[in-house]
């Protein structure tokens, strides 16, 4: 959505280009948005509107969830969540040292292998970070 943005047109050419890096360098991702904390979607793969926003309101409510048990837990903030199963894996991680707070909730298939989706995903995090940075 466009009016709930918070990042400028720039900003968002930079983050989707970073997302197309992330799908052409790691096997088996078939969708991936970069969402904010609130739930919405800043830069999508993914061609259905809909479900791109479906995958932001839900990204952002599972890192939300992640976070209050890692703290109900005692431990460190989590940083990433991993939900795994026959079919794919999808991974919501946060991009660090953002403003405002952003993540990344990536969707693969079964021909993607969960090391290198997760460092495929690090990576993107790290590039958006260093990218929106640079941008503001």
């Amino acid at each position: 959505m466009k009016d709930r943005n918070p990042l400028s047109d720039s900003a968002v050419a930079m983050a989707q280009k970073q997302l197309h890096i992330l799908q052409d360098s790691t096997p088996g991702i078939t969708s991936a948005v970069l969402l904010s904390s609130d739930g919405f979607e800043i830069a999508t793969l993914e061609n259905d509107k809909g479900k791109a926003s479906r995958l932001a309101a839900m990204g952002s409510s599972l890192a939300a969830i992640s976070s209050a048990i890692a703290k109900e837990a005692g431990i460190s903030e989590c940083s990433r969540l991993i939900v795994e199963s026959e079919e794919g894996v999808v991974a919501v991680m946060k991009v660090p040292n953002s403003s405002p707070p952003l993540a990344l909730a990536v969707v693969a298939n079964d021909a993607s292998k969960l090391g290198q989706l997760i460092w495929g995903a690090k990576n993107c995090c790290a590039a958006l970070s260093e990218s929106l940075k640079a941008a503001s």
